[in-house]
């Protein structure tokens, strides 16, 4: 992961033992409020990994902690270190922005941008100055989020337009268009009525 525009982070692989993440947080503030403690979760490579607990014992809280969208909660403190193929993701010199590249995240409620279809799926790739095929990757994402079908004919159309399930799985194909090393769900499919879930996870 490049951490600025002259150095890159040590390691282009994952450690030897599969874990491309490893997330070990001591302790998570906001404000004065502890949130989390004593977390610890290894992410490896090509795997699923997912954990549970009851509402408010902080599982969102961990999830935005590995890609850094803490960060934009003023009252945050974090104490600990999460590492992605060996580099620390708080190191000052890492870039916030570079670390979504490379995790990416699909949030519980469904978040379009106030723009086309169409530009929802590729605005992370022009953000990173993708160089390829953008209507065949913007396909490639929707069809993996199971919605090309319903909006193929219509991408011109606001995203915000569309039902929450719908908004749901276009934030999906957002978060894939880029396809990042590793992808965070934070109850992903909990907008999505059944069929639409078994489509998806198809």
């Amino acid at each position: 992961m490049p951490v600025n525009s002259e150095t890159t982070a040590a390691g282009s692989s994952p450690a030897p033992n599969g874990v491309v993440m490893d997330c070990q947080l001591q302790k998570v503030f906001y404000g004065d409020f502890l949130a989390v403690r004593d977390s610890k979760l290894p992410l490896e490579k090509n795997k699923i990994t997912g954990f549970i607990g009851p509402s408010g014992c902080g599982k969102s809280t961990v999830l935005r902690s590995l890609n850094r969208m803490n960060d934009l909660i003023p009252v945050f403190r974090f104490e600990g270190k999460v590492t992605y193929h060996g580099q620390d993701i708080y190191d000052g010199k890492v870039d916030p922005v570079i670390v979504r590249r490379y995790i990416g995240m699909v949030f519980q409620q469904p978040n379009p941008f106030a723009m086309s279809i169409y530009d929802n799926v590729a605005f992370g790739l022009r953000l990173n100055g993708f160089k390829g095929n953008m209507d065949e990757r913007v396909e490639k994402a929707l069809n993996g989020a199971a919605i090309w079908n319903e909006v193929k004919d219509k991408l011109k159309n606001s995203g915000l337009s569309l039902s929450g399930g719908q908004q749901q799985r276009l934030c999906i194909a957002r978060a894939i268009a880029t396809e990042p090393d590793v992808l965070l769900m934070d109850e992903p499919c909990s907008a999505l009525d059944p069929i639409a879930t078994r489509r998806w996870r198809s």
